[in-house]
């Protein structure tokens, strides 16, 4: 075990390649407990297993803080893909040169205005996760016909425009995220039952077979 509690195992892919002889995975297994809003004197106890095994960089703690934290990682694809991109064709260049810039420039923008969600959130001692980054994207694009207009001498006030702008677009309390893993009921390979089918059970009596037979 080491020093922050975390101890090595190995796993298997799966039982079938497990079966078939193949190499166990080394991982780091990461136990704690967490308080259970339901029940205030209920410890609920979570076993974390990560790839990740080096103590020092990766400590235990900060493992399963952001382990909790990992729908932030959907929310960004969504806010890149979906709300920053705004079209069908996510990549419209055909060369690789062009699709890495492509892409490289779009992570600027959404590190832009990130930055921008960041700094009006410790202007007024907010959460960042507090202020929509669909609202400041349509704010960041109302002011870009301005901001190409503006003397140099102009930007301070600008900025401050800008950041009382993004503090408008304070999102109300995140709700509590639950996602129970458990397995899902599958489906049945037979047809739904409807009208027509009624009258074509099974049958109750035994069939009369007639052998017949020539001479």
């Amino acid at each position: 075990m080491s020093d922050d509690g975390s101890y090595l195992s190995w796993i298997y892919p799966s039982g079938k390649l497990r079966k078939k002889g193949f190499e166990p995975i080394l991982v780091r297994v990461i136990e704690y407990t967490i308080e259970n809003l339901d029940n205030p004197e209920e410890q609920i106890r979570y076993r974390l297993i990560t790839s990740l095994l080096d103590i020092e960089k990766f400590p235990a703690l900060l493992l399963a803080c952001e382990y909790h934290q990992r729908w932030e990682v959907e929310n960004t694809i969504d806010e890149l893909k979906v709300h920053l991109l705004g079209r069908k064709t996510h990549i419209r260049s055909q060369k690789p040169r062009e699709v890495v810039q492509e892409v490289y420039g779009l992570l600027l923008g959404h590190w832009a205005i990130r930055l921008l969600i960041f700094q009006a959130a410790s202007s007024a001692d907010v959460s960042p996760l507090r202020l929509s980054f669909t609202g400041t994207l349509r704010v960041v694009r109302r002011a870009l016909p301005k901001f190409q207009r503006l003397q140099p001498q102009e930007l301070p006030f600008f900025f401050s425009w800008l950041t009382v702008e993004i503090l408008d677009q304070v999102l109300p309390e995140r709700v509590d995220r639950n996602n129970p893993r458990v397995v899902k009921k599958p489906v049945s390979k037979f047809r739904s039952k409807k009208v027509k089918h009624r009258g074509t059970g099974t049958i109750t009596h035994p069939p009369i077979f007639v052998i017949s037979s020539t001479a």
